[in-house]
């Protein structure tokens, strides 16, 4: 079976605007920087998938809009922020924390925005019909709110993805080994799994400016005896 294995949530601050980084099946709060009422009757949180979807109103007053898809995995904490369950790649976007003092009135300060990006793995083909000699691709994608091409979390950042073996050494084309960067969000690694690749983990990391944000591992369990 296919084992996926979450690692690390990181955090980038510039100004009022935070980006996040986390996996798919993780959980997730989006800070909201700029509160005026500790009981957060006057936080309103709005969501964006992307730059050509409408804005979606997710919590007014406090409370999470009944009417939600998410309403399910979306709850204001205590101190009003937004936390997000079980996150999917239809939860990255640009999260926006706005201040109204009183219902019908007009915005209170600036906007706190928050920027969530996911990280993700899948293989090709589906593991169930894996078996040793045969190739195996395995996709790292970064879903985030200005999509693959630009590849931007939101504060300008440079970001890109990298395959590690379980010495956490980068993994070079070679022999065995195929490695494809699309882009700084998109990096596949072709592989032909040999009987010794059993319970071995292949990791995915994401750099940000550098430095290690978060990381994601397959780890391949053959059906039975190998």
């Amino acid at each position: 079976g296919l084992f996926v294995t979450v690692l690390f949530l990181q955090t980038a601050v510039s100004g009022d605007t935070v980006s996040l980084f986390t996996t798919v099946g993780g959980n997730v709060s989006l800070p909201c920087n700029n509160v005026v009422y500790s009981n957060c009757f006057s936080t309103t949180w709005t969501y964006n998938r992307d730059r050509s979807q409408d804005t979606i109103e997710e919590v007014i007053h406090g409370k999470i809009k009944m009417n939600s898809q998410r309403a399910g995995k979306l709850k204001v904490g205590s101190d009003c922020s937004l936390h997000v369950s079980d996150v999917s790649v239809e939860d990255a976007g640009l999260y926006t924390c706005k201040q109204y003092l009183r219902v019908g009135g007009l915005q209170h300060g600036r906007d706190a925005i928050v920027y969530l990006s996911v990280l993700t793995i899948s293989s090709s083909p589906p593991v169930t019909d894996i078996k040793p000699d045969t190739p195996v691709t395995l996709k790292c994608f970064l879903y985030t709110f200005n999509g693959a091409e630009t590849c931007s979390s939101g504060v300008n950042q440079d970001v890109s993805l990298l395959w590690v073996d379980e010495a956490g050494s980068e993994l070079q084309r070679d022999s065995r080994y195929q490695v494809t960067q699309r882009s700084g969000c998109d990096i596949t690694l072709t592989v032909t799994l040999q009987r010794e690749d059993n319970n071995r983990k292949w990791t995915c990391q994401l750099i940000n400016n550098g430095k290690k944000e978060t990381s994601i591992d397959y780890t391949f369990m053959g059906p039975g005896p190998w």
